[in-house]
């Protein structure tokens, strides 16, 4: 089974495009829970 260990995010909605904006998610076993307010940007579009 394949799965996502780490996964960075630089340039997306509220995320700046600059190095020092990158946000890092670890994603822990078994589970990881992304909670914010609407439009905070946890929606991701895999593509």
């Amino acid at each position: 089974m394949a799965r996502i260990e780490k996964m960075s995010i630089l340039g997306v909605r509220s995320f700046g495009i600059e190095d020092k904006d990158k946000q890092i998610i670890t994603f822990h076993n078994p589970m990881t829970i992304l909670v914010g307010p609407n439009g905070a940007g946890k929606t991701v579009r895999l593509t």
